[in-house]
């Protein structure tokens, strides 16, 4: 069996996906017709010319535009159960997906409305398409003062999505460190939640020792930068603290110079408990079944080390205990 049928085969689990990130070109396009919304594109092929960026704050105003189809409950569903369908095409069994409160609730979005429509799409993507969602609710960190505690507060009262498992922190990292949110974190877990913060992707270790130490991080995402601290990676690897990498967005973002001069053959010779994933799947133009790939051609992973990343990665997600179950089972009846 070839290296693309293989891949394509084997069960998945992707940690580190934003929904509003996944917009492929279609469902953009289908969404802004809906709204009347002018994209400056006509035509998919249009638009993908747009998604080029130059950096990360190039990148931020391209996301945030694209949030603008995002406006009622039937947006957020279909987008929802547009991801899940392409996911599907990958045989990803399970997805946490991160999806931004504050970006919406900003815009003027009832919170209400963004609920009803992140629960019809993840019964869709069930019912659909035999995808399961956990909701992962990000910090917005440039743009929610951290004595506001809004995300906690959604997450943890009555408008909360259904299957939310964690509470992220993302946006702005240089600049708005981890630490002053230490209590929306420590507060989420207390209440069964899961501390998932981004950190290391544009600031350096001192951002994941926060992380770690002030937000009590049960995963970190991307992580790229522990490299920079020998001590940090000795931590990482002994408690096993799981990585979410993105290979395609750290090159996107011009974080790394290029896919082949990625870090992340030396994170895994490190024994840090690597996991492969895709971030902003549509702004960034990959799939999971790509970031195997890469793995696979440029950065030596075997067949069965990118088996045993998806097994890193059932082992670190919060689904329920009968997804857990039968993915491990399908997993297990993999020949590498």
């Amino acid at each position: 069996m070839s290296v693309d049928d293989w891949i394509q085969r084997l069960p998945k689990v992707e940690l580190h996906l934003h929904l509003e990130g996944s917009l492929r070109p279609s469902t953009l396009l289908a969404l802004a017709e809906r709204h009347g919304v002018d994209l400056g594109a006509a035509s998919a092929e249009q638009l993908i010319d747009l998604y080029r960026f130059d950096g990360f704050d190039d990148f931020g105003r391209l996301f945030m535009k694209g949030l603008d189809v995002l406006r009622g409950a039937e947006d957020f569903a279909d987008a929802t159960a547009a991801l899940a369908a392409e996911l599907a095409t990958q045989n990803v069994r399970y997805a946490e997906v991160t999806t931004t409160p504050m970006a919406h609730h900003l815009r003027g979005i009832a919170m209400e409305e963004y609920t009803a429509g992140l629960d019809e799409g993840r019964r869709r993507a069930r019912a659909e398409y035999g995808v399961e969602i956990g909701w992962i609710c990000d910090v917005l960190r440039n743009a929610e003062a951290p004595d506001s505690q809004f995300t906690v507060d959604f997450l943890l009262g009555r408008d909360a999505p259904e299957g939310a498992v964690g509470l992220g922190l993302g946006g702005v990292e240089d600049g708005f460190p981890p630490e002053p949110f230490a209590s929306s974190f420590l507060r989420a877990k207390a209440n069964g939640l899961a501390s998932l913060p981004h950190a290391g992707e544009t600031v350096g270790p001192e951002s994941i020792w926060g992380a770690i130490r002030a937000l009590r991080a049960d995963r970190i995402g991307h992580g790229i930068r522990c490299l920079d601290d020998p001590a940090l990676v000795d931590h990482l690897g002994e408690r096993q603290i799981p990585l979410e990498v993105a290979p395609t967005s750290n090159v996107a973002l011009q974080l790394v110079k290029d896919v082949q001069s990625h870090m992340l053959s030396e994170l895994a010779r490190a024994g840090l408990a690597v996991t492969l994933n895709t971030d902003d799947p549509a702004y960034f133009q990959t799939t999971l079944n790509d970031e195997l790939r890469v793995a696979h051609d440029l950065h030596g992973f075997t067949r069965q080390a990118l088996l045993d990343a998806q097994t890193t990665a059932l082992r670190a997600c919060y689904a329920p205990a009968a997804t857990k179950t039968a993915i491990a089972r399908e997993l297990d009846g993999v020949r590498p």
